[in-house]
């Protein structure tokens, strides 16, 4: 039965994503370009897909018509899924959970419909199909850091996996959104097959490893 959803040697990565973005209250990312405003860091630690994410790349293009702006591009950051978000981490301590999970095999995740969180501005997001593979490297992570430390919607127990393909839906498409969201839905295949642990913002890679398991 499908489940339910309720080498060594890291080198830090150089990359740096350079856009402004501010957490709103689901602690997802979403724009705010206005000069002036303080914004918190985090840390998460992502599942990212590499290879070819066509089918991803064209529903971000499709959402980004009902955004205030092109959010998904902008970040210029490949298609993840969150496994965890902290407002406060060690580095070192990322690091060595992404040299940890690197030993766990690439996983090909089926996406079967589009999702959101509405807490203000709306989000839409590719939503995965139950994987046994995803669930237990989720596991893995809150098992080697305290699920306490983890922003809640990030716990065990409280995730919800998803792939965001617009952060901030305008007002005025709202209708047209949710249309989308009700439209009928090609299912798509991603294989997610590296690891990294980010700060944001900016988004900046501190270490990434390739799934080799």
């Amino acid at each position: 039965m499908a489940p339910s959803y309720k080498d060594r040697g890291l080198i830090p990565h150089p990359m740096r994503y350079r856009r402004s973005c501010l957490p709103n209250s689901r602690n997802e990312v979403a724009f705010d370009t206005r000069p002036g405003i303080e914004r918190p860091m985090l840390f998460g630690i992502n599942l990212r897909a590499s290879g070819d994410a066509t089918p991803y790349w064209e529903l971000v293009e499709r959402a980004a018509a009902l955004e205030v702006e092109p959010t998904i591009h902008a970040l210029d950051y490949p298609p993840h899924i969150t496994l965890a978000k902290y407002a406060d981490a060690d580095p070192q301590e990322l690091q060595a959970v992404v040299t940890d999970l690197s030993a766990m095999r690439p996983l090909k995740i089926s996406f079967d419909r589009i999702g959101a969180f509405d807490s203000g501005s709306l989000i839409l997001w590719a939503s995965p199909k139950p994987h046994e593979g995803l669930l237990d490297l989720h596991n893995q992570v809150h098992t080697r850091i305290d699920p306490g430390r983890c922003k809640p919607p990030y716990r065990p127990d409280n995730w919800t996996p998803h792939c965001s393909i617009a952060l901030r839906v305008a007002d005025h498409h709202r209708e047209a959104a949710n249309r989308m969201r009700a439209a009928d839905f090609t299912p798509f295949v991603l294989t997610f097959d590296v690891v990294d642990c980010v700060s944001s913002p900016p988004i900046a890679v501190i270490a990434e490893r390739a799934l080799t398991g």
